[in-house]
This record gives C-alpha cells, structure tokens and sequence, in this order.
C-alpha cells in the first residue's frame, strides 16, 4: 500500500483517504460482523478514563522497557489492537526512533489513538488481515488482543519479536470475588504459535487502591461488564475505595530462523 498526500492506493487500484484525525479505515465492510465492530463507546471510554488515571501505568512501563532491550535500534513495531493507543503512546515515549502503526477493529478508538499520537500511523483493520506487507516488521505486540498466528508468521521476518501480554491467574482476583459467587483464577496459557519460539515468559504483578468511580470504569472496560451478577456489580460503587492485585504476563516469542 502507497500513500500520496491523505490518500492511499493498494495494489489492487483500491483508495482509501486519510481522516482528518490522521487514520485510515482499511476494515472492508465484508469483515464487519456488525454496524460498529470491536468495542463499543461506553467501554472505550471507560478504558479512556482508566489510563487516564494511570492505573495501568506499571504495565505499560514494564512492556516498553522489555520491547526496547529486545528489538534493534530503529525498529518497526505494530500495536495489534491497539485501541485508543495508551500502551502506544508509551512505547513512542521510550523509543524516539521507532516506527509504529498501530490496528483495531473498532474506529472510535483508532481516531482516538491518531489524535494523541502522531508520530504513529494509525488504521481500523483487522488482526487477521493486516494490511502490512509481508516480514515488514521487526516486533508485534499485543495486550489483551487476539492475533492471528498466520499473520504473526507472515508479518515477521526470522528474528522477529512477538509480545504477547495476558492476565496471570491472579489478575483482579479481589474483584472477581465480588462478583462471583464462586470465582475461578483465569487460565494461564502458552500458545503454540507455527512458525515462533517461546523465549520467555515474566509475570509483572502491582496492587492499585480505586475510588468507586475508577473501580466502576474498570469492570466497564472488561469482560466483566457482561458477566458477574447484576446486584454485587450495583453494591460495588458502596465499596468506597477498593485494593486489587493487578497480575499479567509477558510471552515473548521469536520468528523461527531459516537453517
């Protein structure tokens, strides 16, 4: 894909013009499942005013640090569901000369991402059709976002870094004992990905105190805004300030290596 001024051309002859905010919307409507894929205003915006709030901040430092000893100097890395690009933003703070895209299904967080950070490039894309050309890149990461193993492959030359960041069993276990009856730790995985080495996996795990707002836009912007039972979830806001373990890891995978 070629850019001229706002506009880009695909080698198939298709334009897509440029927003106003700076992004592109590259998501055809054949791969929409529904009118506004991906997550939804209220759960952007919630997310929004968390990161606002810093409480993922530790996180985001720690993965920036790790993707900045693990890559080469002047690398090209790919946000892959990336949101309103608050992991993104970091990222940029720590490497000044990075080049970075940033994709996500959903396009109020894609324009939210291009407005706070220019010096990425940003798309409404999909995961599983990454509009990137093949070994175009030197690291993809991922913080709580599906990937496609094949576009892993296909993105990545040999060498290449893939950062997988998930919850560890522990993640926000104060919470779910609120809102279960019977709680269960989430399942801790290693994806075997064709064609990538698991190198390492680190656990990074902080304890955050919320105000009964912050602790109302944490459960907004996670799964656990669909599930729970209605009434723990109506008691939380009487809570007052709530202490919760935050706990994740990092799995970092290598592109397999011609002999």
């Amino acid at each position: 894909m070629h850019k001229h001024e706002r506009t880009y051309r695909c080698e198939a002859g298709h334009c897509f013009d440029e927003a106003r905010e700076g992004y592109v919307n590259l998501l055809p409507a054949n791969r929409k499942r529904s009118r506004e894929p991906g997550d939804n205003r209220e759960m952007i915006e919630a997310r929004k005013r968390v990161h606002a709030a810093e409480v993922y901040r530790p996180l985001a430092q720690e993965i920036a640090v790790r993707l900045a000893e693990w890559l080469p100097a002047s690398p090209r890395v790919l946000d892959l569901g990336c949101g309103e690009g608050y992991y993104s933003g970091v990222l940029l703070q720590r490497l000044a000369d990075m080049s970075l895209w940033g994709i996500d299904i959903a396009k109020p967080a894609v324009r939210l991402a291009a407005k706070a950070h220019h010096r990425g490039k940003f798309a409404v894309a999909s995961a599983f059709a990454v509009p990137l050309p093949d070994a175009s890149l030197d690291g993809v990461f991922t913080v709580f976002a599906p990937a496609s193993d094949a576009e892993l492959a296909r993105l990545l030359p040999p060498g290449g870094l893939y950062l997988n960041v998930c919850p560890a069993a522990g993640h926000l276990w104060e919470l779910r004992q609120q809102l279960y009856a019977q709680p269960r730790p989430h399942r801790e995985e290693v994806a075997a990905l064709p064609g990538l080495v698991l190198e390492s996996q680190d656990s990074v795990e902080f304890a955050v105190t919320l105000a009964p707002e912050l602790l109302e836009d944490l459960v907004a912007m996670t799964p656990y805004a669909y599930g729970g039972e209605r009434e723990s979830k109506a008691q939380l806001s009487a809570l007052g300030e709530f202490k919760v373990q935050m706990a994740f890891l990092l799995q970092r995978y290598r592109r397999e290596k011609v002999a």
